[in-house]
């Protein structure tokens, strides 16, 4: 038989939670050392529980739990002093990072850079840090960090640079491809002025905007498959 596994003080953030019998929940977790982990919590929810209100997204917790499965039996929670007050579409776009780290993130696949840039993306919200730009930013180094990060400086074929006066079509499974203006859907080309801006997070024009966020909604849709995420209806 193989012995419980147990974990003390984890630094973890609240990325999902759904209602387990009447006072339980399970509880998706982005930690720092474990990466995603699914950690059941007894008696936390009613009247008298004793750590009602501790498990909230958007404040780093510290986690002890045990278990041989993939559920984990979570043994104790505490708030740390890291939480980030959130509203309107800051809200918006924090639940909706919670949704692709919850659907891209594999079970007990460290990421401990991963943990770091969501700590700084919840941090620039909290600050009132220009949304779209932001947004951007996350996807493209959250991509990166998962192994499938856009070549944002190179040609697909020659691996020449891509040159900012160019227009290239992407393709999800080799890069971008240079095309002729005009020869392809105004949809499907990017501009290299974009894609450098991109790269170097300097996006700073309402065209370069609308173009990266088509962009990484065709990148992360392979990863994402047919189910599409409920917290894009959140922006109306």
């Amino acid at each position: 038989m193989v012995a419980a596994h147990q974990i003390s003080l984890a630094n973890a953030y609240l990325i999902h939670s759904r209602p387990y019998r009447e006072t339980s929940l399970i509880a998706e977790l982005l930690t720092q050392e474990q990466g995603r982990v699914s950690v059941l919590f007894k008696g936390v929810r009613g009247g008298k529980a004793r750590h009602k209100g501790v498990l909230q997204p958007f404040g780093r917790l510290l986690v002890n739990w045990q278990g041989r499965h993939e559920l984990k039996t979570g043994t104790d929670v505490e708030a740390a002093e890291v939480r980030f007050i959130l509203q309107g579409h800051y809200l918006f776009s924090a639940l909706y990072a919670n949704e692709l780290l919850l659907r891209l993130l594999q079970p007990h696949d460290p990421h401990p850079e991963l943990f770091h840039l969501y700590e700084l993306f919840l941090q620039s919200l909290a600050g009132n840090a220009a949304l779209e730009p932001t947004l951007r930013s996350f996807e493209l180094q959250l991509l990166e960090l998962l192994g499938y990060g856009l070549p944002l400086d190179v040609e697909a074929a020659t691996g020449d640079p891509l040159e900012a006066d160019r227009w290239y079509q992407y393709d999800a499974q080799a890069g971008f491809y240079p095309v002729l203006p005009g020869s392809g859907s105004v949809l499907q080309c990017y501009s290299g002025e974009m894609l450098l801006a991109l790269a170097q997070g300097q996006l700073d024009t309402p065209d370069q905007l609308r173009a990266a966020k088509r962009l990484m909604r065709l990148a992360l849709a392979p990863l994402l498959g047919d189910r599409p995420l409920r917290s894009r209806d959140l922006f109306g």
